[in-house]
């Protein structure tokens, strides 16, 4: 959550919106709430799925990791 709530923070910022930090974090947490809350189709976890915490990587890391993911799930193991 505080990886999110800084990067939304900072966006809101230097688009010279004045927001408190701690808001942003009660925000998104209320938010995450609701969705894995919801009646009809919560947000939830597969049991299949493969969580990948992306709070401290580049988007060219994002994009490798997942490119290596799939080809170890296919079988191409490099």
């Amino acid at each position: 959550v505080k990886a999110r709530a800084t990067r939304r923070y900072e966006e809101m910022r230097n688009k010279g919106i004045e927001v408190s930090y701690e808001d942003i974090v009660k925000d998104i947490e209320n938010r995450d709430r609701i969705d894995s809350t919801r009646e009809n189709s919560p947000l939830t976890k597969s049991e299949d799925a493969i969580l990948l915490d992306t709070s401290e990587m580049t988007i060219d890391d994002v994009i490798n990791m997942i490119v290596s993911l799939f080809k170890m799930k296919a079988g191409e193991n490099e």
